[in-house]
C-alpha cells in the first residue's frame, strides 16, 4: 500500500507564493516523489479566506500536487473519536479551552483516521508546524492501534531541510 501525505494551513502559509523558493522546492519534491498532499476541507477554507483573486492553494491544486479531501464522515467512530481526542490533546498541551482550538487542527486527525479506517494507505504523514497538533494526531491514533502507521512531520524542519 501507499502513503498519504496530509498538510495543514501553516504548512502552506510557510511556503508563500508560487514564486517563493520554499514553494518551488516543496512542489519539486512532491513532483519528484509522486506525492500529492491531501488537505481537509477546513484547511482549504482557511487558505481561501477572505476570498481574493486566485489563492495560492488553488494554484497548487491546479499544478496537481495538492488535492482537497472529501467531507469527513463524523459517524465513523474512528474519525469522530480521533477529532475529539486531538482537540483535547491540543487544549491540554496549550492550556486552552477545547472550544478555542481550531477545527482545522482536529480535521487533520480526522482525515488521517478516515484514510486509515478505509485502508486506502498503510501509512499517513501529517505535515504541520503546530507541534501540539502533530503530536496529538500521533498520540490519539497511536492509542487506537495505528502507532506504526502515523508520522508527524514538523513542517518548518521539513521545509528547512529542502532548502539546504
Amino acid at each position: 500500500m501507499s502513503a498519504t501525505h496530509i498538510a495543514d494551513t501553516g504548512f502552506f502559509v510557510a511556503l508563500g507564493q508560487p514564486t517563493n523558493h520554499r514553494y518551488r522546492r516543496v512542489r519539486t519534491f512532491a513532483e519528484r516523489n509522486e506525492i500529492v498532499f491531501l488537505i481537509p476541507e477546513r484547511v482549504y477554507e482557511e487558505l481561501t479566506e477572505p476570498a481574493s483573486e486566485t489563492a495560492t492553494i488553488d494554484i497548487a491544486i491546479e499544478e496537481g500536487w495538492v488535492t482537497v479531501s472529501e467531507s469527513l464522515d463524523y459517524t465513523v467512530p474512528l474519525v469522530s473519536k480521533t477529532m475529539d481526542g486531538v482537540q483535547r490533546y491540543i487544549a491540554n498541551a496549550d492550556e486552552r479551552p477545547e472550544d478555542e482550538i481550531e477545527r482545522a487542527d482536529a480535521a487533520l486527525g480526522g482525515l488521517a483516521a478516515k484514510v486509515l479506517a478505509e485502508e486506502s494507505a498503510s501509512s499517513v504523514y501529517i505535515y504541520t508546524p503546530d507541534i501540539a497538533a502533530g503530536e496529538g494526531v500521533e498520540t490519539v491514533l497511536g492509542s487506537q492501534g495505528y502507532k506504526d502507521s502515523i508520522t508527524f512531520v514538523n513542517a518548518f524542519q521539513f521545509i528547512d531541510e529542502l532548502m539546504d
